[in-house]
């Protein structure tokens, strides 16, 4: 994936024109995909789904139009394209980070702190994966899709809590319910904060989660395991 590559933009937020064609410098393949998908995800974030245009992320990309028909049927497989490589550059990240804290509920909480970041980019992968939702409530192919995400997803979320019930910062009945829940309260507080003139930011969103973490999974102080290093976990509070 090409990072830091977003389409040129002129005066009033539209975008440049790429440059004409006798001036473009023929890429391999793999490259003007990539630059394809790059500019996709900046103008599908910034637009919506169905505001952004082929033309417009080809001039994005600096290719012909033909070229984004060559490799993308449409608008929807190039979202599709996207989310698969906000996959790596988003969410594997975040993960990697969580692996390496000292428990479950420091992993948990990093979890929260990087899907909730302040910041352009949270917003921007955010908006991506709102519009994917709307699409995958129409589109089987897309929902099939979606359904593998979420059973990773779910899959690393027992993980921590797992991990946060054996050290000792965790305590729950069912491990099934408490990661479902999880789940859902993350999902509702997203929506909250980074829908268009939402009621809420990711600051406040962050706190939320936090604290429902604190009162519903985390275990209580006495019951804690003795051997386990405390962890000072820093929180926005609003």
């Amino acid at each position: 994936m090409l990072t830091g590559r977003t389409p040129a933009r002129g005066t009033g937020g539209s975008v440049a024109r790429g440059r004409r064609e006798g001036d473009r410098v023929r890429q391999p393949t793999e490259i003007r995909r990539q630059l394809i998908v790059e500019a996709a995800r900046v103008l599908i974030a910034d637009r919506g789904l169905f505001a952004a245009s082929m033309r417009d992320i080809a001039q994005g990309a600096g290719v012909s139009l033909g070229t984004v028909t060559y490799h993308f049927t449409g608008i929807a497989e190039l979202l599709a394209e996207v989310l698969h490589a906000e996959m790596d550059d988003f969410y594997r990240p975040i993960s990697a980070r969580a692996a390496l804290e000292p428990d479950g509920a420091a992993a948990l909480g990093t979890i929260i702190d990087g899907f909730f970041a302040d910041g352009a980019r949270t917003v921007e992968h955010w908006r991506l994966w709102l519009d994917f939702w709307t699409l995958s409530a129409h589109d089987q192919f897309h929902a099939d899709w979606q359904v593998k995400v979420y059973v990773q997803w779910r899959a690393d979320i027992v993980a921590i809590l797992e991990r946060g019930r054996t050290d000792g910062t965790f305590e729950f009945d069912d491990i099934d319910v408490a990661a479902m829940e999880f789940m859902a309260v993350f999902d509702g507080w997203a929506a909250q904060a980074f829908l268009p003139g939402g009621p809420i930011g990711p600051q406040r969103a962050r706190a939320l989660l936090h604290d429902y973490v604190d009162r519903r999974l985390a275990a209580a102080p006495d019951t804690a395991r003795s051997n386990r290093e405390p962890h000072r976990r820093s929180r926005d509070r609003t």
